[in-house]
């Protein structure tokens, strides 16, 4: 009868390197596969038998994140009973981790960068942290961390009077691009030194645009500012319209906007595409394959006006009268189409009575004035002197058509938007606030020698066009490619399913007595009156925390949040930052910009089956999963006697297997090879440091 002692740190494999004994990290000396070699060899004797008389390992505290691994984001207004979900304006954000093993540190980290880099709201991208929370007396991982900030008031930032930013190339073409067509030679753009930006119509009008709408619709002098979102919090953007006062001018605000290429193998603009609102495409449709014909209408049916470009908010002049407009969803008169809608800034409900003529204006303004409250957009006449006259807004009258639109998830992310009608007039923009630096959020791109089309940080543009390399679509002569440069989850369908809600839809027929609601700015304007929410587990359809929208609301195990466990949240799908407060797991500040929550339990580690496994003896075990003959002697319990799962971890078997080794005579054993090993017999990679095994040899009891 022995006892054989087995580790896998062994001194003949150190080293001393200034006084420090190091380990050499040999292949030998692996916690989870060594040997020991004997200088005195052990003799075993006839009908010997084996077993495990102890084990100590160091277990790591190691995540699993599968491929399958979602969660989705809300930011907006949570949801409450009789309350139609269709009248919410923002859409969930999916939040997919990389597959992976984690350390409880690296998981934070990975999850921390998964948020930040999600497309989505200007207002909190990259605005996040996720730390670890630790018990104060073990000093052991009791949950998770996660905060969720607000940039806050962007009143503070003002790009344009920045002369390293909102520079000439920050203007560029928003369509037709794609074939060759040098925009930057029909207009200049210049920083001027007095604060403000000059921009000039310096090409000739073309002879057959014989009025000023076709002027204003053609590509000569239509653009868009690239690069820095509006900031949704008190942001402003000021243009002072004299210079054009005669020959028309547009202003106002726009999801990206950029034509590119979708298929080489075509000939013009059958072979470009453009990120107009919906579609004009038929694959990539609702669940059931149902085509997604609604796109933008150039043509507004009910009214018979014609705008070839569109912008979300928008304040025009025509030459005869000054008008506003924003894109709706129309179902009266030509169901399922994106068009222009007026706004009626003018009328009993505002303090401009009749709709104001080109003449009246330019006797009493010289600038317009869009100013952002979270979700609303107004506007603002602005005199030479003196006080500004609020138009549009809330506070004037909520019926759809007299104030502007909530801002929802396709129209978060606003850019400057400029169209001027005549050779040789110009606009000032005064003021563009926005918290973003140089390409800190990104405007999509279009590379045209390669044929690349890449996605920026906003929902819109990486929700609008489906992912596909060379070859994908017109076959493999394509040499198109659209791609996003950090690879997140989306949906074609989501930004159709946003844009064509209820709370889009404007009467252009019957009278419309709907009313807008607007969610505002928090108590002292220090950010966007929404909640944070975070789907994290699997949701009964249109039950009360049902926030998935389109091809996200599905039954399929591919598309459903499965992170609860693996963010410390394990008996629960949901948490947002109302019910948080009442069960104790978030906080908020005073201001309401930051929302902590604090998992209630770490993270779920990795759980497997771990056995010892001596495989230069002639054992005899039977493996099931393998359903084959295996050397497996011991199956290590997950858990110690003192119910730790981590750490230095001690195991003794109250009662041994014996396990006979089948030798009818005396043998001499030299060695000792050991495995700690997986159900499919694969060295596990989960424990570290010195793994001590203690054998029992004896002789066969009869």
């Amino acid at each position: 009868m022995s006892l054989i002692v087995a580790s896998s740190s062994q001194t003949g494999y150190s080293r001393d390197e200034g006084g420090i004994n190091t380990r050499t990290l040999m292949g030998l000396e692996n916690p989870s596969q060594f040997q020991n070699h004997f200088t005195s060899p052990i003799k075993i004797p006839p009908n010997a038998e084996i077993a495990v008389e102890s084990v100590k390992i160091r277990r790591d505290a190691l995540i699993d994140v599968s491929d399958s691994s979602l969660m989705y984001h809300y930011f907006g207004k949570l949801q409450s009973i009789g309350v139609e979900k269709e009248e919410r304006n923002e859409m969930p954000i999916p939040i997919k981790p990389k597959p992976g093993v984690y350390n409880v540190k690296d998981w934070c980290l990975e999850l921390e960068d998964r948020l930040d880099e999600a497309y989505g709201n200007p207002e909190i991208f990259g605005f996040y942290s996720v730390q670890r929370n630790f018990n104060a007396s073990t000093g052991e991982c009791s949950g998770v961390v996660l905060d969720c900030l607000q940039k806050g008031n962007s009143s503070l930032k003002n790009i344009v009077n920045s002369s390293s930013t909102m520079l000439s190339d920050y203007w560029q073409s928003p369509y037709q691009l794609s074939d060759g067509y040098v925009p930057n030679t029909d207009w200049t753009s210049v920083h001027n030194g007095g604060g403000y930006k000059l921009f000039t119509r310096v090409i000739a009008n073309n002879p057959s645009d014989d009025t000023v709408l076709k002027k204003l619709d053609s590509r000569e002098c239509s653009v868009i500012g690239h690069g820095h979102p509006f900031g949704l919090v008190k942001g402003k953007f000021h243009v002072n319209v004299a210079g054009a006062k005669t020959g028309g001018w547009r202003v106002g605000l726009s999801r990206p906007q950029l034509e590119y290429v979708r298929d080489t193998t075509k000939v013009g603009a059958a072979g470009r595409a453009n990120l107009l609102p919906g579609t004009r495409h038929p694959e990539g449709g609702y669940d059931g394959g149902t085509p997604m014909s609604t796109h933008y209408n150039m043509t507004n049916q009910a009214t018979g006006r014609y705008q070839k470009d569109y912008y979300d908010y928008m304040v025009q002049s025509d030459g005869n009268y000054i008008e506003v407009y924003q894109l709706s969803y129309d179902t009266e008169v030509q169901a399922n189409k994106l068009v222009q809608s007026e706004v009626y800034y003018y009328g009993a409900h505002s303090p401009i009575a009749t709709k104001m003529t080109n003449a009246s204006f330019n006797a009493s303004f010289v600038a317009v004035e869009f100013e952002s409250f979270g979700d609303e957009i107004r506007l603002s006449f602005v005199p030479s002197a003196g006080a500004a006259t609020l138009v549009v807004s809330s506070t004037i009258s909520t019926i759809r058509e007299h104030c502007f639109l909530p801002i929802g998830e396709t129209r978060n992310a606003l850019y400057p938007r400029l169209n001027v009608g005549t050779a040789g007039n110009n606009l000032k923009v005064w003021n563009w606030h926005s918290h973003y630096n140089v390409n800190e959020y990104r405007y999509p791109t279009y590379d045209k020698p390669t044929f690349t089309f890449t996605t920026g940080d906003d929902f819109y543009s990486n929700n609008r066009v489906d992912r596909f390399s060379g070859g994908k679509i017109g076959g493999d002569l394509n040499q198109s490619v659209v791609r996003d440069t950090k690879d997140r989850p989306y949906c074609l369908s989501q930004t159709l399913v946003c844009d064509t809600k209820p709370a889009y839809e404007i009467n252009s027929i019957s009278s419309e007595t709907r009313h807008s609601e607007f969610d505002g700015l928090l108590t002292g304007d220090y950010g966007i009156k929404k909640n944070h929410a975070f789907i994290i587990g699997f949701i009964e359809a249109d039950s009360i925390d049902d926030y998935l929208e389109g091809k996200y609301r599905t039954l399929e195990d591919s598309a459903r949040a499965k992170m609860n466990r693996l963010i410390g949240f394990p008996d629960t799908s949901i948490i947002d930052d109302v019910s948080g407060l009442t069960e104790g797991y978030s906080l908020t500040s005073a201001s309401g910009t930051q929302v902590t929550f604090t998992s209630y339990k770490p993270p779920d580690y990795r759980v497997h089956s771990a056995f010892v496994r001596i495989s230069n003896m002639p054992i005899q075990s039977y493996n099931g999963a393998k359903q084959s003959v295996s050397k497996v002697l011991y199956h290590l319990p997950r858990f110690t006697n003192d119910g730790r799962e981590f750490g230095d971890l001690f195991f003794s078997p109250g009662e041994k297997t014996y396990v006979s080794l089948h030798n009818t005579s005396s043998e001499i054993l030299n060695n000792i090879e050991v495995q700690i090993v997986d159900i499919n017999e694969k060295p596990v990679t989960d424990i570290s440091g010195n793994t001590v095994i203690v054998f029992h040899m004896r002789k066969h009891k009869m």
